[in-house]
Formats: structure tokens, C-alpha cells, sequence
């Protein structure tokens, strides 16, 4: 681990100082290297603020390193493929999708610096292959990075900013914040070895400490479920930056909000079931079963939802959070073999596109039999039983089914009609799911600088930023899947203006 020159200049420790075996003084301490911290980080460095990154893990990254694409709109890419989506579309777009209860200005600049921010990754080396959408008539706002994964993202972020002179300190998390008077004027923070330092700032602290998804106790008080299955790393996001936030009495806003992410493998973890969209796995190949259209059913062996809302996350999640927080996807032989032979009708997010033939299906038969979260049966009743749903129920939410696939109408769910397919050839399959969720999408309220806001006046905290996930006011009630890569792009704009606001602060 890179280590800063210990100072013992006796001057540094005076008697309003902090107790620590190294001080420094820096313009800007950004906490977290995900896609916000590492944005954060290159924009200070690169406009002449002294700057340190600190990471509590072994590693940078973060989230980042599981994001697909990021949301933009008016890029270069776009126009090029004659996709004539606005700012103005886009901005009311977000704006009623929350029914207003979100942060306005900040939502305006973020979206009209957003095809800025795609240039500015570009000049850093970021490339980008595609612009997508997951919906057969969706907004293509997606900008898919190379191989469809944030990690040159995170590697061209780093390059730049250690060539720029930029320190980044792993195993080494912000421990308190240093507030006086009103003001942060710093942070201490202690590495693995148990080494302290205090980082006196000029400028700022930047956190970008990435949520709470990962601690089951601040789930809880929020109102998240503790039993999601987890997207992304499991260690860190530990809302460590939460008690900081008290600290400085700072507003805090949809706290319960979260990026549900859809349902995943029952009881398996999701990251083994990620995979690049040329080159998928046993695994992504038998989650992309759960995002097929066909029959989904709950515990009660009935149906609940129109399943083409499959790719539409923020409506499926609380439909099968009514239900208990997990389903059945079930087909037919007919079904798999038109998987394997044709390809999926709803693309497994960028991961398994629509279209993608299931050519190690067979095989995933065989192992999700053995893991426990597939079952086959040669009768309706057999794979009731299997699935431990209501036999009676089942068979007939069965037979409704293919009743509605004759008559080529859903009666249920006025689902088009060509999804509606008949399950009525053995083997039958179900594939068991799980809601799962990546990051947790509240926190302090700020203004359009990225300074946090005290609950008391709604004046800025003076030294103190927040940026990512952990910003409050950015979703309602759910995250706007409509407009891909949201997170992602709101995380690196945001970064960027945090910055960009103690440059001019400074000077620079």
C-alpha cells in the first residue's frame, strides 16, 4: 500500500488538531473510488487540486466495476445512430416519473452536462461499443462501455489521476470527519495497519462512500429488506459515512430508495450470474429464464403480474415483493426448445441479449436440479409438488394459461398476445427467483454543487460534499429504469461538479 511521508512538524499539532500518526494538508479528500469517487478524484487532480483517494478495500472500484453503460442524451454516439432524444425529453421525462419529488435543478444540470461527461470519459480513454435500450421500443440513453463492464472505467480513472500526481490510499477508510465551528475543514482515517492519519482540506471532502446495501442494520431502520440477494461487491458499502451525516445535522431524503435489479437465482449470488453478452455463462443463461414472459407464479401457485413487465425492474420488484420476494418462471418443453433454437424474447439486462440462443441450457437444467432452484416434473401436479405451491391452484392457473393461448387472449393480465404461449408439452420446468438489489439511492439533500444541506436551514455545509448513490432527492420511490444507466452517469456528474465547485472556490 502507497504510503504518505509522516510529518512531524510540532506546529501541525496544535491544540484545535486531531491526534495522528501522519498529517497531512491537501485541497480535496474524496472518500470511495467508485464511479463518483474516481470522477471526483481525476476532475480535482486534474484542475491543480492536491488530492487523495481513500478506499477502505483492498481494491478500487467499487460498484463501478458492475455497471454496464451509462445514461446520456445529445452525445455524438447518438446523433450518429439518429436517435434525436433532448435534454428538455429527457429532464420532464425523470421529473414525472418521480412526480416531482426530487431534486429539480440538480436533476437539470446533471442531465444537460450528461453527453459532456461521455466526451470527457472518451478523452480519458474510455471507449464505448454501443447505445442500448433493454425495451422493444425503449429510449436509447444507454451507452454500453467496452465489454459491457465499468472496469476500463475504473482503469483509465486511475491512470489519469496518479498521472496527474494523485494519491490513492487503500485499506484505508475515512473514520470521522473533522467539523468545527460550523465547517469541515477535514477527515482522519486509519489503514490496515493501524496507522492514523488526519488530511487537513482547503477545499473540501468529497464522500462517495457508496450507500448502505451492505449492512442489514441500516437496512432495517430504513426499510429495506435485510434478505435481498446482493449485486455488486459484499463487503464495504456500509453506510459508514451515515453518522456524518448527523454530525453536520444534514437533510436526508429517500433513504428507503434502492436500485432493485430484478429477480436472480434463488438463493444463489447474482455476481455468478453476470457474464459478457457474446461470451454468457450456465449461470446468466438460466437467469435470463426469470426475465422471460411466458408464466411467472407466486407461493399460492397463481399468476400476479403481466410478465412483459419482465425488463421494467421498478415494477416487477414490488409486485413480487407483494408475493413474498421470490417466484416460479415455468415453461414447457416447446419453450425450451424455441430458447435454444430461436433465442430469448427479454434480454437477461446486457448480459444475455433478446435473441440469444440458449446453447448451454441443457446443461443448466442439469446443474439448477442439483442447486436446488430448477425443478422438472413429466405432469403439472409432479412439478407442483417439486415447487411446493398449491397443486390444485397451479393446475388451474395452468390450464387458464393455455386457454388464453388459444384464444390469443390474456384474460388475467391483457399481457400481447405473443407472449402468451400454451405450456402444455412435458417435461415442465420452473426456475425459482430471488429479488435482488445493487445500491441503496438515498441520503443527504445538497444543492447543485454537491454541498450537502443542514436540515435546520437548508444552508450548505461548508467543506463537506456528497456524491453517488448517497445522494438523497435524485429518485422517488424507485429508480427510473426508463432512462437507462442513470445511476452510473448521475454517480460520474456528480463526481465532476463536487469538484468543479471547489476549483472555483479555490481558484483554479
Amino acid at each position: 500500500m502507497k504510503k504518505l511521508s509522516v510529518l512531524v512538524a510540532a506546529s501541525l499539532f496544535s491544540a484545535g488538531s486531531w491526534a495522528a500518526d501522519i498529517v497531512k494538508n491537501v485541497d480535496v479528500v474524496v472518500v470511495g473510488s467508485g464511479a463518483s469517487g474516481m470522477a471526483a478524484a481525476v476532475e480535482a487532480q486534474e484542475a491543480g487540486l492536491k488530492t487523495v483517494l481513500l478506499e477502505k478495500m483492498p481494491t478500487i472500484g467499487g460498484s463501478a466495476l458492475y455497471i454496464e453503460g451509462t445514461f446520456a442524451v445529445e452525445t455524438d454516439h447518438q446523433k450518429s445512430m439518429y436517435i434525436g432524444l433532448d435534454r428538455d425529453w429527457a429532464y420532464k421525462n425523470h421529473m414525472e416519473f418521480n412526480h416531482g419529488f426530487i431534486n429539480g435543478p440538480l436533476i437539470r444540470k446533471w442531465i444537460n452536462n450528461s453527453a459532456n461527461s461521455i466526451k470527457w470519459m472518451e478523452d480519458h480513454g474510455v471507449t464505448f461499443h454501443d447505445v442500448r435500450t433493454l425495451f422493444e421500443d425503449g429510449y436509447r440513453t444507454w451507452h454500453i462501455f467496452k465489454d459491457g463492464k465499468g472496469v476500463e472505467f475504473v482503469n483509465q480513472m486511475a491512470k489519469s489521476f496518479k498521472e496527474h500526481g494523485g494519491t490513492i490510499l487503500t485499506e484505508t477508510p475515512g473514520t470521522e470527519i473533522i467539523y468545527e465551528d460550523g465547517k469541515v475543514t477535514g477527515i482522519m482515517a486509519e489503514d490496515v495497519e493501524g496507522e492514523t492519519y488526519q488530511f487537513n482540506t482547503q477545499g473540501g471532502v468529497i464522500v462517495a462512500a457508496g450507500g448502505f446495501i451492505n449492512n442489514p442494520e441500516y437496512l432495517k431502520k430504513y426499510g429495506i429488506r435485510s434478505d435481498y440477494l446482493i449485486v455488486g461487491p459484499k463487503t464495504g458499502r456500509d453506510g459508514d459515512s451515515l453518522p456524518w451525516y448527523d454530525k453536520v445535522g444534514a437533510r436526508l431524503e429517500g433513504m428507503g430508495t434502492h436500485l432493485a435489479i430484478g429477480a436472480w437465482l434463488s438463493g444463489k449470488d447474482p455476481n455468478t450470474q453476470l457474464s459478457q453478452p457474446e461470451h454468457t455463462t450456465v449461470y446468466s443463461q438460466l437467469a435470463s429464464l426469470l426475465r422471460q414472459p411466458y408464466m411467472w407464479v407466486a407461493d399460492d401457485g397463481k399468476r400476479f403480474i403481466d410478465e412483459s413487465q419482465a425488463p421494467l425492474w421498478m415494477n416487477t420488484d414490488p409486485a413480487v415483493e407483494r408475493v413474498g420476494g421470490s417466484y416460479f418462471a415455468v415453461f414447457d418443453d416447446t419453450l425450451k426448445d424455441y430458447m435454444i433454437n430461436e433465442g430469448i424474447d427479454v434480454s437477461h439486462s446486457d448480459w444475455v441479449r433478446v435473441g440469444h440462443k440458449l446453447d448451454l441450457l441443457e446443461e443448466g437444467i442439469e446443474i439448477g436440479q442439483e442447486e436446488g432452484y430448477v425443478y422438472v416434473s413429466n405432469t403439472i401436479e409432479g412439478l407442483a409438488k417439486k415447487m411446493g405451491v398449491d397443486p390444485v391452484a397451479f393446475k388451474k392457473t395452468v390450464e387458464d394459461n393455455n386457454r388464453y393461448a388459444v384464444n390469443g387472449l390474456d384474460e388475467e393480465f391483457p399481457k400481447d398476445r405473443k407472449y402468451v404461449r400454451s405450456i402444455s408439452k412435458p417435461p415442465y420446468f420452473a426456475v425459482k427467483g430471488d429479488n435482488a438489489t445493487l445500491i441503496t439511492l438515498g441520503g443527504p439533500s445538497t444543492n447543485t454543487d454537491m454541498q450537502i444541506l443542514r436540515e435546520k436551514d437548508l444552508k450548505p455545509v461548508e467543506g463537506l460534499y456528497v456524491v453517488g448513490c448517497e445522494v438523497g432527492g435524485i429518485y422517488g420511490d424507485s429508480y427510473n429504469l426508463t432512462l437507462e444507466g442513470m445511476a452510473s452517469s448521475f454517480a460520474i456528474n456528480s463526481g465532476r461538479f463536487a469538484s468543479q465547485h471547489i476549483a472555483k472556490k479555490l481558484g483554479k
